[in-house]
């Protein structure tokens, strides 16, 4: 599909109504498709008013503001882990003993 054509799709489901966006979703799957292959469209000013960010997503923005550069908040790397997993080892990783999981 071209861009022009991706985009433009992504334009009217903008457009619609929660349940109306739920219902694409719903026949997305079901064609074994995924939303995530539509562009992210610009927010109009009205729809930034209503989706105000959350104290977490504005300090986000702010430190970002004062260095584009840095890296401080990126995942660097992952792990990929085989074998069983020892479910008391990990809570013991990450609560100290007599504490709840």
């Amino acid at each position: 599909m071209s861009d022009v054509a991706t985009r433009r799709i992504a334009e009217k489901f903008a457009q619609l109504s929660a349940g109306q966006r739920r219902a694409v979703y719903q026949r997305l799957r079901s064609d074994g498709m995924s939303i995530g292959q539509f562009p992210i469209l610009k927010r109009d000013g009205s729809a930034a008013q209503a989706c105000a960010l959350s104290y977490a997503q504005a300090r986000q923005w702010f430190l970002w503001q004062l260095d584009p550069s840095s890296t401080a908040y990126h995942i660097a790397g992952a792990l990929a882990l085989k074998g069983e997993l020892n479910a008391d080892a990990v809570r013991s990783a990450f609560f100290r003993a007599g504490g709840t999981a």
